[in-house]
Parts: structure tokens; C-alpha cells; sequence
């Protein structure tokens, strides 16, 4: 996943979808206990952190938004 300095797209209230590349899961694979998220998860942003990291519903995440896609609800 390359990072950028573009600005987060996303907002508090958007729903997003976790979905990190294959080198984002190889080193954090052991923490997606700790916070209580996996790929494939949705989610509604609820906090973001430093412009970038984002937490969803009752504080799952703090990684990267560019390891989030949109998605819909239902």
C-alpha cells in the first residue's frame, strides 16, 4: 500500500469497509485481535486520529484510511 500525503477522504459518519493489502496483513496480522478488527469488516467512522487513522463504531481500528474502502450498509 503506498502512502501518500493526500488528505483523508473519509468522514466521521461514513461507512467504510477494512480492507488492507497482503503487506498490511503480514505485519499486523496479531493486532486485529487488539482492536477488534478483520478484513472484511464494516464499520461507521466514529473517530478520526491524526487526519489518517480511523476507528469505527464503539472504537474498533486505528489503521490507516487507506486500508478502508466505501461501502454500504445492508
Amino acid at each position: 500500500m503506498e502512502r501518500s500525503n493526500q488528505e483523508c477522504p473519509f468522514q466521521i459518519g461514513d461507512c467504510v469497509v477494512f480492507t488492507p493489502n497482503d503487506h498490511a496483513v503480514g505485519w499486523s496480522w496479531s493486532a486485529f485481535d487488539r482492536v477488534k478488527l478483520k478484513p472484511g469488516d464494516k464499520g461507521i467512522i466514529t473517530r478520526i486520529e491524526k487526519g489518517r487513522y480511523l476507528y469505527l463504531d464503539d472504537g474498533r481500528g486505528g489503521f490507516h484510511w487507506q486500508c478502508h474502502a466505501s461501502c454500504k450498509m445492508g
